[in-house]
């Protein structure tokens, strides 16, 4: 090859590598909530299979008894914790997306939660992951739950703790009233 033909081939395939890496970035910001979902679910399902093979269910119990923190519910007994770890798993992927915001995400969960315990309080028969599945798509399409187009999902910025906007702690609020300040305002 000669000197006059112009970029060498080094430096034409640095410069395609890094048009591809410019582009899959791109891709992979824009559809950060998909692939936030995917890589929760992918993890969950690990868990799961990880601790179904070794008989435990330590962080399954630790993460469905988070969940019910959350919802401000008692921790269920363990019989139900697979069940219920396998709903967090199929929900999960669906409100990293956005396609069910998290108030419905909570009523999905306290639903089948409360069915389950009412139900089959022993967790017998145990549905298949792929059971909980279609369980949960049937309360999407009961519900019509779609994706709205204002929200975003779980984006990063959301996984590094960054302030989401107008919120305060429980120490926040009680200095501004005893300072009586009104925090709306500020």
């Amino acid at each position: 090859m000669s000197r006059g033909r112009g970029v060498r081939r080094p430096a034409r395939l640095a410069i395609a590598a890094a048009g591809c890496a410019v582009v899959l970035g791109g891709a992979g910001w824009y559809w950060q909530s998909e692939l936030i979902g995917v890589g929760a679910r992918w993890y969950l399902e690990r868990v799961a299979a990880r601790e179904e093979a070794s008989g435990s269910l330590a962080e399954r119990r630790a993460a469905v008894a988070r969940m019910h923190g959350l919802l401000l519910l008692s921790p269920p007994p363990d019989a139900l914790v697979p069940e219920l770890f396998d709903l967090i798993t199929a929900v999960s992927s669906r409100v990293a997306s956005g396609a069910i915001d998290f108030p419905w995400a909570a009523y999905v969960y306290n639903s089948y939660e409360r069915d389950l315990a009412r139900d089959r309080p022993l967790g017998v028969p145990r549905r298949s992951r792929s059971e909980v599945e279609r369980e949960v798509a049937r309360y999407v399409d009961f519900y019509a739950l779609r994706k709205r187009p204002d929200v975003d999902g779980v984006r990063l910025r959301d996984l590094a703790g960054a302030p989401a906007g107008e919120s305060f702690t429980v120490e926040e609020i009680e200095q501004a009233a005893r300072e009586g300040r009104d925090l709306t305002r500020e």
